[in-house]
């Protein structure tokens, strides 16, 4: 029985490790912010154009506000996945040390 249980506990650390290392590199890989374009300034801008730039500004300036955000709340949620799952590869090894002394 002690010879089917340790392949079996290393596996799950291969696997625990593999998902901890990926979640970390998540981590570390936000979301780019949103830039707009700029346009060559005519001479036959007219105010319409003017207030739909000004608009333009303002969504890109929000938008860039929620990516940040999110950004923030990932980052966050990939640290902790990627500790819960550093916590389950010293499970495994104490699990697998376990096997052998008990």
């Amino acid at each position: 029985m002690k010879a089917f249980l340790y392949p079996v506990w290393f596996l799950l650390g291969s696997i625990f490790s593999y998902l901890a290392f990926i979640h970390w590199r998540y981590s570390k890989t936000p979301l780019r912010p949103f830039y707009l374009r700029e346009e060559e300034e005519s001479e036959d801008s007219t105010q319409e154009v003017l207030n739909q730039n000004k608009l333009a500004r303002e969504v890109v300036k929000d938008l860039n506000n929620y990516i940040e955000k999110m950004n923030s709340i990932s980052k966050k949620h990939n640290r902790a996945s990627s500790i819960g799952y550093f916590i389950a590869v010293a499970i495994c090894l104490i699990s697998m040390f376990m096997v052998y002394v008990v």
